[in-house]
């Protein structure tokens, strides 16, 4: 593949490209040869259709396209096909997934199995909880989430939300069950339950 060089409209040489295959990514090395203009602008060699822009832009729909040469500065009118053929990837995102079938195993009575799962959140609240624990009640559906500071109050959490629902609805919890993960309510568990 040749290389080229872009040149302004007195002939001078402003920008070199080379096009080069590393691995199996198409890459395009470019070298500013001479910069003349206050404010430089994007150089395109080719108009782009609307399917690359379509791709480009993450598979917008075409309302939006419509309105990007209205909004974006210098964006020329989109061309847009008589007949458009059915994005592969759009139609993908817009299936709907299969329902999980039922679960013959479900609670029979309240508390008797309950999900947890202790989880650390990307970014420290404005409250500065840096945890979160969920309880879920695998008969009624009914959640509860509790807010951590540290991950080692994962146990009292435990004590409080089983106290409160033992309380409230005079059964005890029976079961829980956790991801297994080996990071869950490692201190203070077996205080809990016996």
């Amino acid at each position: 593949m040749d290389g080229s060089t872009f040149h302004d409209s007195s002939g001078n040489a402003v920008l070199s490209a080379l096009p080069n295959l590393w691995g199996s990514i198409q890459v395009v090395r470019t070298c500013i040869i001479k910069n003349n203009v206050p404010n430089p602008v994007s150089l395109v060699t080719r108009h782009l259709d609307y399917e690359a822009i379509h791709r480009r832009l993450g598979h917008i729909s075409d309302e939006a396209m419509r309105h990007i040469s209205d909004n974006v500065e210098g964006a020329e009118k989109i061309c847009f096909p008589n007949k458009k053929h059915i994005c592969y990837s759009c139609a993908l995102g817009k299936l709907h997934q299969r329902s999980f079938p039922e679960n013959p195993k479900r609670s029979s009575e309240t508390l008797e199995l309950i999900h947890s799962d202790l989880l650390e959140l990307p970014t420290l609240s404005y409250s500065k909880y840096k945890w979160v624990i969920t309880f879920l009640n695998d008969y009624s559906s009914y959640c509860r989430v509790a807010f951590l500071r540290k991950k080692s109050d994962a146990a009292e959490a435990i004590k409080a939300v089983f106290w409160l629902w033992s309380n409230t609805t005079s059964h005890s919890v029976k079961h829980l069950h956790t991801d297994n993960g080996g990071r869950v309510y490692d201190i203070g568990i077996t205080i809990l339950f016996t």
